[in-house]
């Protein structure tokens, strides 16, 4: 059996004591209030929860659990909302602000003696100094509740105007500082995906794959996952973001891994085609070879000044030879999430050339087509690995598992 308290033992330390410094969220905040007085606009709303907490938690490094949460950012104040179940924990987290409870917020059913709620008239009233006449929606309507931005109108009677925006491109520029906290989850990353691949055999239940690189995110100091461990195997392999389940893994079968951990807040994705024993046949091995070459060939055009179509459209016209067409854009913008930032994205249709200072996900995807020879119900493919533009212009690979990683998978594990 795999000695797994060995491997961790010689696992490179990681100094889990660097973050990002609360002078940079008071310079977010700055920033942001200039942009909303540019446009005129008294105040900014912002909404996050668990698995969407990239608004509140750049705004103040406030990352949620289970409770739901919202930032005022106004001239006078800057307010954190939320129930009070997750008071404690935002005071001990958020790097500026002032914490409110809210009864919106808060877990349904639950009573809270003792509790002081506010409203959220007053709240905006607190955060701008005056009742507000306009306020700009920072996080992108599709994430925000209906029910509370209607709750806001209501109670401020003020125009609400999208301003989605300033954050979906202030996020995207990425501080020096946030580089190196994508550098770091990206570390912690890669080492999941070894261990994954070093554990990974026949007869194995996918969750028992997935619990090692769990423990390794844990154990190097990853606050928490960009997205469930992904271990999808024959049949499943076509799930594409499928979560790791009891199904035990046959022989001769591919096996799409994804690992994602977050460190600070910031995540990193790294994702492997293998085939379980090591094994693959001429079909198998021909979509991952061509695949892959795809990828390698794709990823040398994510570079400072080039045109961000041209990341794509390299991976597309090499496996259009094939007939093969990719099932999703090549590029997204990462950060507070492994994927979903709303913006950035690099699509075949782009018009724009990549910038310095950002971060991305490179994923070349292939599901649901028939392709050398394997049906399209056996056909599950992803390469993905995480790259940086840093401020002087220089791209970089973070992730040092081979691409071809099915040919490190045993036939047998001793």
């Amino acid at each position: 059996m795999f000695n797994l308290e060995e491997y961790v033992r010689r696992l490179p330390q990681i100094d889990v004591t660097r973050r990002v410094p609360r002078s940079e969220y008071e310079a977010r905040i700055r920033r942001v209030r200039q942009a909303l007085r540019r446009r005129g606009l008294d105040a900014g709303f912002a909404y996050g929860n668990e698995w969407r907490p990239g608004d509140t938690g750049w705004l103040t490094g406030y990352d949620p659990h289970i409770e739901s949460t919202a930032c005022i950012v106004g001239p006078e104040k800057v307010l954190v909302l939320g129930g009070p179940e997750g008071m404690y924990f935002a005071l001990e987290t958020m790097q500026v602000g002032e914490y409110r409870n809210v009864e919106e917020f808060k877990i349904p059913d639950e009573d809270y003696p003792g509790i002081t709620f506010h409203r959220l008239d007053d709240l905006f009233t607190e955060a701008c100094g005056r009742r507000p006449r306009t306020i700009g929606l920072l996080t992108l309507k599709a994430n925000v509740p209906q029910s509370m931005i209607e709750l806001i109108q209501k109670a401020t009677r003020a125009e609400l105007v999208d301003a989605s925006d300033l954050l979906l491109k202030m996020r995207y520029f990425k501080s020096p500082t946030e580089l190196e906290m994508i550098r770091t989850a990206a570390t912690i990353t890669s080492w999941a995906m070894d261990v994954m691949l070093k554990v990974i055999r026949p007869g194995m239940r996918e969750l028992e794959v997935a619990a090692y690189a769990d423990f390794v995110m844990k154990w190097l100091g990853a606050d928490r996952l960009g997205v469930c461990t992904q271990v999808q195997s024959g049949p499943r392999a076509v799930t594409l973001i499928g979560r790791a389940t009891n199904r035990v893994i046959r022989e001769g079968e591919l096996v799409g891994l994804g690992v994602s951990a977050r460190y600070d807040g910031l995540a990193a994705c790294v994702r492997r085609t293998v085939v379980a024993g090591g094994k693959p046949n001429e079909h198998q091995r021909r979509l991952i070879e061509e695949a892959t070459r795809a990828f390698e060939l794709s990823a040398k055009k994510f570079r400072y000044g080039a045109p961000a179509r041209e990341v794509d459209l390299t991976a597309r016209r090499y496996l259009r030879q094939f007939g093969i067409e990719m099932f999703y854009s090549e590029v997204h913008n990462a950060g507070w999430t492994e994927c979903q930032e709303g913006y950035g994205a690099a699509t075949q249709h782009s018009r724009y050339r990549f910038p310095k200072g950002i971060a991305a996900q490179l994923d070349v995807g292939i599901y649901g087509v028939d392709a050398f020879g394997l049906p399209a119900s056996q056909v599950g493919f992803t390469v993905e690995d995480p790259f940086i533009i840093d401020h002087q212009g220089k791209t970089h690979r973070l992730t040092w598992i081979p691409t071809r990683a099915y040919k490190l998978v045993p036939a047998t594990t001793s």
